[in-house]
């Protein structure tokens, strides 16, 4: 009976150890789950404010269809977005707007065409203009 009085100690480590390994690793895979879902959220954030900016553009183009944007950020909420206006024919346009949460960034591109009708006999100075925009597609870049 004397060679047994060891026994008890060594089982009692090797639960303690693999106890041990069992809580880091739980911990380990919690805080992993976080960081995606912090991820998720900041990128869906970004999305939403590049679509923002795009729907700030598109209403500025309903009322100036010769508006090109001022290409600065803007805040909003937790975020920032700008947008960016350029010519690809007479009437077609490609509105960029790209919103950014800490480090996550979604860029969406929407190629709109622009139908202007001026009527000087309503409003003859400055002619009365209606501007009918209509998006021809809408293409997104990020990782979502």
């Amino acid at each position: 009976m004397r060679n047994n009085s060891g026994y008890a100690l060594v089982i009692v480590l090797f639960v303690c150890a693999i106890t041990t390994t069992l809580a880091i690793s739980l911990l380990n895979i919690a805080s992993s789950e976080y960081i995606m879902g912090c991820y998720a959220r900041d990128y869906t954030l970004a999305y939403y404010l590049a679509e923002a900016g795009v729907q700030e553009a598109l209403s500025a183009l309903k009322n100036d269809p010769y508006y090109r944007g001022a290409n600065n950020w803007k805040a909003l909420g937790e975020g920032r977005y700008k947008t960016k206006i350029a010519s690809k024919g007479t009437d077609s346009l490609t509105v960029t707007s790209t919103g950014k949460v800490r480090k996550a960034e979604a860029v969406l591109t929407v190629y709109v065409d622009l139908y202007i009708e001026t009527d000087p006999e309503i409003y003859p100075d400055p002619p009365y203009m209606n501007t009918e925009i209509r998006v021809t597609s809408w293409d997104f870049y990020g990782p979502i």
